[in-house]
């Protein structure tokens, strides 16, 4: 399921830490609508016992839904303190072992990102892959789940959302079993063509 060949070294070439930004930086899409810029938290070592699945459903942070960091946060999770930093991916996913610098197995994570937008978007197809399991709180709703260990599949699952006209907060939690620890969005429209005219931000 996983893959075998992962390696600390190899996976540190997959994601790019960003250190010098402004918190009001615009980013964009990628030219396939892929999210490549978020705010990432992450490791939460999961108690002894808990499988991946319990862990996708039990708030690893108070009121997880509506999470609205800004890079350079920092949060106390069981005692042990977490800074919130902005990476951008060099792929179209994103990787925790890779910003991390290290495996980290039996583990949960968190992406958020801001989606800025002129007017409002209906119909909006949200093309979703975690691994492993992975669930999206969309403007603090709960929408998505997938609470099953699987390997990173792009596009995976499909669902449709409105774009506010303003700010639009994403909040993607990602549970590691083993190994590879990663996930990936994009954004397209009702045609299937990559959104174009958003804007991507790190601060609310």
């Amino acid at each position: 399921m996983k893959n075998p060949l992962l390696t600390v070294g190899l996976v540190a070439l997959s994601c790019l830490l960003v250190f010098n930004v402004a918190a009001d930086d615009v980013f964009r899409l990628d030219s396939q609508g892929y999210i490549r810029d978020w705010l990432m938290l992450a490791p939460i070592a999961l108690p002894d016992g808990e499988s991946g699945g319990d862990a996708l459903f039990r708030e690893q942070i108070k009121d997880e839904a509506a999470l609205r960091p800004k890079a350079g946060e920092k949060v106390k999770i069981r005692g042990k303190e977490f800074g919130w930093r902005h990476i951008t991916a060099l792929t179209n996913y994103f990787d925790f072992n890779a910003v991390l610098n290290t495996l980290n197995d039996h583990a949960a994570g968190y992406a958020v990102t801001y989606i800025e937008c002129e007017t409002e978007k209906p119909d909006v197809i949200m093309a979703v892959a975690s691994n492993d399991e992975g669930r999206i709180y969309f403007n603090g709703v709960d929408i998505y789940a997938f609470s099953e260990p699987r390997p990173l599949m792009l596009d995976a699952d499909k669902g449709r959302v409105t774009l506010k006209k303003g700010i639009n907060a994403i909040v993607f939690k990602v549970i590691n079993e083993q190994n590879s620890w990663q996930g990936a969005m994009r954004l397209l429209d009702k045609s299937g063509t990559p959104l174009k005219d958003v804007k991507i931000k790190i601060s609310p």
